[in-house]
């Protein structure tokens, strides 16, 4: 049985403390218009660290702030998270077997 990768989920490398508990999951779900307003969405395209840092508090759960972001999270897992991102932006005949949840679970 082949396994499906969650395309919207990094697990991160280094775990991220958020009220108290231990997160070792991201889960990104799909921006709304309005999580996009006062970014440049060339700046979101070229993983700008600034635009990056504006939206992932956005759309991230559970919630990343942007001093977690600076402070406690590990390069590779931000790299990641912003990689991702993009995926969001991309029509789903691009991602043709690929799994991409666009909302994430309650």
């Amino acid at each position: 049985m082949s396994q499906t990768q969650k395309l919207n989920a990094v697990t991160l490398s280094s775990p991220v403390t958020i009220d108290g508990e231990k997160i070792t999951e991201i889960t990104l779900r799909r921006p709304s218009p309005g999580e996009l307003r006062g970014l440049s969405m060339v700046d979101i395209l070229r993983m700008e660290v600034d635009a990056m840092f504006k939206l992932l508090p956005r759309i991230t759960q559970p919630p990343l702030s942007p001093v977690q972001l600076s402070s406690e999270l590990a390069p590779e897992d931000f790299t990641e998270l912003a990689t991702k991102t993009l995926l969001f932006f991309a029509k789903k005949e691009q991602l043709e077997g690929q799994l991409l949840e666009l909302e994430a679970s309650p």
